[in-house]
């Protein structure tokens, strides 16, 4: 199995999980006299199955991708960035307050076009990451 399918597969076996821990929480304290819709202690045992089975899937997606780790890291913390730098007030010149008849002079160290072309550098550098991380992940079998 690929890293792709491998990842994919980790998708799945957290839903499944997820189910299961739910079916065994609902359904393990029950109105006496009642019949549950589900078994709480096959519940549980699938819930406690699915987990090994998604820890060892972990285990085996983390030292396959030990050889791209710092493009995964830098990846996920250059689109944190982006997000960030998006928030930033560039705001110059002659402001109208909100909610207050107040106008007040800005200035920026960043402006609105450094900004937007300080993001679309990154932005390219996590297209570049995304392709590079999904290319090893299509080649890399585990």
């Amino acid at each position: 199995m690929n890293l792709t399918k491998a990842l994919k597969e980790k998708k799945k076996l957290i839903k499944k999980a997820d189910e299961a821990y739910k079916r065994f929480s609902e359904f393990n304290s029950i109105e006496v006299g009642s019949t549950p819709t589900y078994n709480a202690e096959t519940a549980f045992k699938e819930w406690i199955t699915l987990t090994n089975q998604l820890i060892e899937l972990k285990a085996k997606i983390q030292k396959a991708n030990s050889e791209v780790i710092d493009k995964i890291f830098r990846l996920g913390e250059l689109k944190n960035m982006v997000s960030r730098l998006r928030a930033v007030n560039v705001a110059e010149g002659k402001i109208r307050e909100r909610y207050v008849d107040v106008t007040t002079e800005r200035t920026a160290w960043m402006t609105l076009l450094s900004r937007d072309n300080q993001i679309q550098d990154w932005e390219n550098q996590i297209e570049t990451l995304q392709e590079e991380i999904e290319s090893y992940n299509v080649l890399t079998k585990i």
